[in-house]
């Protein structure tokens, strides 16, 4: 039986458990109450680790998964 929400675009998507302290996560959810409808908590945190593997240099730009 699966479980969650159907995946987006052509990308494969698997859960994951993700440590975030409380704090941060008060961050997230504040911003993303100000832009209602635009992206969920998970899209965000997948953004911002698309981000960062990018400034890393472990990702290129045309390799990221389509929002």
């Amino acid at each position: 039986m699966p479980y969650g929400r159907p995946m987006k675009g052509k990308y494969r998507r698997v859960p994951t458990t993700v440590h975030i302290p409380t704090g941060t996560l008060d961050i997230i959810d504040d911003y993303l109450e100000q832009q209602p409808g635009t992206t969920s908590r998970s899209d965000f945190i997948v953004a911002a680790i698309d981000a960062y593997l990018k400034q890393l240099g472990l990702q290129e730009d045309d390799d990221s998964p389509a929002e």
